[in-house]
């Protein structure tokens, strides 16, 4: 399953970081995968991808960083730019090969798009996300903002993702407040974007110092593992 979104910092991370959790806790080998990274911590005096280093905090998933991340930038920018900036064009090939050799080990795959989907991952535009979804064989989960506007930037992400050959099988609307707004947001979406399956992320803050237990609550009260797996197309 690969979790796109409708912008960057809608929350695709923190939905990643929780999938796993509730993978692993329910014993299922599972892996997470983000072929093309924008920034960088460090992590015991290593550079590591920081939305890597986010997931396995949360969810104890560990691996080979060069095959859970094979393209990973340190200039927080838009992945073409930082390929470039880095003299480093992002081969899909490579991705490719990261990915097969997870697939040989973990039973389930959670992919993460960098940032939007429309993003491109070269200078030219021959080679979009939506591409690499695409080609890699990944149904979608789409993540939401739960406040005003969100309506209009889900429906147009629903639709670029169909036009572009993705199988979108579910939404999770991150940050929810429970507003009267936010509620009818989310019948909204649901109705207009034909989607059957809606799941609601509470707001969570601050989530950066926000403790595991704390994270781990929220998603084990947002999602039924039965039901999220029951979505997963085999790759």
């Amino acid at each position: 399953m690969y979790i796109i979104g409708t912008d960057t910092e809608v929350g695709k991370t923190v939905v990643a970081a929780g999938l796993m959790h509730l993978l692993i806790k329910d014993n299922i080998r599972a892996a997470y995968f983000k072929p093309v990274a924008s920034g960088e911590v460090q992590v015991e005096d290593r550079p590591t991808p920081a939305d890597a280093a986010f997931v396995q905090a949360v969810s104890g998933f560990a691996e080979d960083i060069q095959d859970v991340t094979p393209f990973s930038f340190s200039d927080e920018v838009a992945p073409h730019l930082a390929a470039r900036l880095a003299q480093r064009p992002i081969d899909q090939q490579r991705i490719v090969e990261a990915l097969d050799a997870l697939k040989k080990k973990y039973e389930v795959i959670i992919g993460e798009a960098a940032g939007g989907l429309a993003v491109p991952l070269d200078d030219d535009g021959f080679f979009m996300q939506y591409d690499l979804i695409r080609s890699l064989g990944f149904s979608c989960l789409l993540v939401a903002r739960a406040g005003l506007g969100t309506i209009n930037h889900t429906l147009l992400t629903l639709r670029a993702a169909r036009g572009a050959g993705l199988r979108v099988k579910g939404i999770i609307v991150n940050g929810s407040g429970g507003s009267l707004l936010e509620q009818d947001n989310i019948a909204m979406i649901q109705k207009l974007g034909g989607i059957d399956d809606v799941f609601v992320l509470p707001a969570i803050t601050p989530l950066c110092t926000a403790p595991p237990s704390a994270l781990h609550r929220a998603y084990e009260n947002a999602f039924n593992i039965e039901k999220l797996l029951s979505l997963m197309d085999p790759l």
